[in-house]
């Protein structure tokens, strides 16, 4: 018995230092909720008596993978990709008729680059080592338009007096020809947890641009998770 347990502490002390010093990089999977409020959006057109309204939507999930390097001194370097997805509903309506409520989906997806630094590190016993971090950097995205008249105006042939009716595959073929490209900055912090040869981490970022026709902010927070391997 006493040789299994000074066997079992030897693999333990031989394991972590390794994990600790040795480290270069890890990767693995990440998800979150983005935190951001899209209002109730209503759009006129007088000379056809055409209304459209899409109804609100918050709080959107994302998930993603994420890489990180830790071959520089002082510094981490990563790289994640995201996408983002919600469902809302919308309606139309003019002189021959309304439809409607008919439901839609909302999404993107994104890329975000950054350079992170440890604040503070401490030691979890047996386990592993844990740091407090806050980095920044830059992000780029393709978002889905949310339906208004000028999308109704292609799908109904050009005529939004025309009897309502919508091709669902027309409908999203449409969104997916016609995505909203934007850039930005982020900023986060939070925390590293490394658990033997596992990573995670629990951090809020706040993605920073123009982002007001499509999310009714310039700028936009979220709560994120990853869990990964370190190398």
């Amino acid at each position: 018995m006493k040789q299994y347990k000074a066997l079992t502490i030897g693999i333990i002390l031989a394991v972590l230092p390794f994990n600790s010093a040795s480290a270069i990089g890890g990767f693995g999977i990440q998800g979150g909720q983005s935190l951001f409020s899209v209002g109730v959006r209503t759009s006129e057109n007088p000379d056809a008596f055409a209304t459209m309204e899409t109804r609100p939507f918050e709080n959107s999930l994302n998930v993603g993978l994420y890489a990180y390097l830790d071959i520089i001194p002082f510094i981490d370097l990563e790289v994640d990709a995201n996408i983002i997805f919600d469902e809302y509903d919308f309606l139309f309506s003019n002189p021959l008729g309304a439809v409607g409520p008919y439901s839609s989906y909302w999404g993107g997806a994104s890329l975000y680059f950054t350079a992170r630094k440890k604040i503070v590190g401490f030691e979890l016993p047996l386990l592993g080592g844990a740091q407090l971090f806050a980095g920044g950097g830059y992000n780029t995205h393709s978002f889905a338009p949310l339906m208004n008249l000028s999308l109704v105006e292609s799908l109904m042939g050009g005529d939004l007096s025309a009897e309502p009716e919508f091709d669902e595959d027309k409908m999203i073929d449409f969104i997916k020809e016609n995505k909203i490209d934007k850039t930005g900055f982020h900023i986060q912090g939070g925390l590293k947890f490394q658990v033997l040869t596992f990573d995670a981490f629990l951090f809020y970022r706040q993605t920073i641009g123009d982002f007001e026709d499509v999310l009714d902010a310039k700028t936009y927070g979220s709560m994120n998770f990853r869990l990964g391997l370190g190398l």
